[in-house]
C-alpha cells in the first residue's frame, strides 16, 4: 500500500488538511479520527490499540515507519509518500519530522462510563484550553497512575495534534470522557464512592503533604483548572474537598502541568 503522491489538494489527504489551524481541525476530525504526529505517537497509537487509517511520510522516512509499525506494507493501511515541500503545502506547514499518521477514533465515554468502570483515581480537567497543558497532564497521568480523564465542556480536545505529540503518546491508553453536564457530574462521581479535590493555592485549603493515604477515599477525583482563573466558584462548591500545594509566598502558583503531576505523585503513595 505504499502510495506515492504529487498532488497536494489530491483528496486522499484530506484528512491531513490545515493540521496548524485548531478550530479547522476540531470540526473537520469531530469524534472520527485524530493525528499522531512523529515516530514515537504512532508507536502509541499501534500499541493501544487504535486502528490507523493512513500514513503519510516523506521519501526517506519509509524504510524506518515501515520497520516500526508491523504489517503497513503488506497490509491495507496506505502509505503515502510525498516530498517534503508537497507535504508542507498538504498540511499547511514543515512539518520537519516529515512522518504523520491518522487514526480512528474510540467512541467517547460518558462521565456515567467512568464511574461504573474499574477507574480509582481520575484527572478532571476543567476550562484548561491549552493543548500543550493537556499534553504534559496526560503524560504524567499516565506514568503516574491516573486511570481516566474527565473533561468538562470548555476544556479543548484531549486528542488534537499537540496534545497527542505533547504527551509522546500516552494520552492514547488513558480512557477519556467528556462531561456534558458541569459540575453536575461530579455527583455522578460522588455516588460511585468518588471523593473529588478541587486543587487551589488558596491559604485555607487543606495542606497536600497533610492528607495521609490512609485519609483518601478508595476512588479520588483530581480536578484541575485552567492557569489564571482557575476553578469556578460552582465547581468549588461541587467538590469534596479543597486541597492546596504548599509553596513558598512570593510564588504566585505552579504550571498547572507541574501541579497535576505532583498531586499525582502524592496520590500514588500506599
Amino acid at each position: 500500500m505504499i502510495i506515492e503522491i504529487d498532488d497536494p489538494q489530491d483528496p486522499r489527504l484530506d484528512d491531513y488538511c490545515l493540521l496548524d489551524d485548531q478550530a479547522a481541525r476540531r470540526t473537520r476530525e469531530g469524534d472520527d479520527f485524530f493525528i499522531a504526529e512523529g515516530y514515537v505517537s504512532i508507536d502509541r497509537v499501534v500499541d493501544s490499540g487504535h486502528r490507523l487509517r493512513s500514513v503519510l511520510v516523506t521519501p526517506s522516512r519509509v524504510e524506518r515507519i515501515s520497520a516500526r509499525v508491523p504489517g503497513l506494507v503488506d497490509g491495507d493501511t496506505p502509505l503515502y509518500v510525498m516530498t517534503r515541500d508537497l507535504m508542507a503545502h498538504a498540511v499547511g506547514f514543515d512539518l520537519h519530522r516529515g512522518v504523520v499518521a491518522s487514526a480512528d477514533r474510540r467512541p467517547v465515554p460518558t462521565v456515567a462510563d467512568i464511574a461504573a468502570s474499574s477507574a480509582k483515581r481520575v484527572a478532571v480537567l476543567v476550562g484548561l484550553n491549552d493543548a500543550e497543558n493537556v499534553g504534559v497532564i496526560s503524560r504524567a497521568a499516565r506514568a503516574l497512575g491516573i486511570d481516566a480523564l474527565v473533561l468538562d465542556p470548555t476544556c479543548t480536545d484531549a486528542y488534537s495534534r499537540r496534545t497527542v505529540r505533547v504527551s509522546m503518546g500516552e494520552v492514547l491508553h488513558l480512557t477519556v470522557a467528556r462531561s456534558n453536564d458541569w459540575p453536575g457530574d461530579l455527583d455522578v462521581l460522588h455516588r460511585a464512592g468518588f471523593e473529588s479535590w478541587a486543587m487551589t493555592p488558596a491559604s485555607d485549603a487543606i495542606d497536600l503533604w497533610s492528607i495521609e493515604p490512609h485519609e483518601r477515599a478508595e476512588r479520588l477525583a483530581i480536578v484541575v483548572g485552567a492557569e489564571g482563573p482557575g476553578l469556578d466558584d460552582a465547581t468549588m462548591r461541587a467538590t469534596t474537598r479543597r486541597v492546596r500545594i504548599p509553596i513558598r509566598p512570593d510564588v504566585d502558583s505552579l504550571n498547572v502541568g507541574h501541579a497535576a503531576a505532583i498531586t499525582f505523585a502524592a496520590t500514588s503513595r500506599t
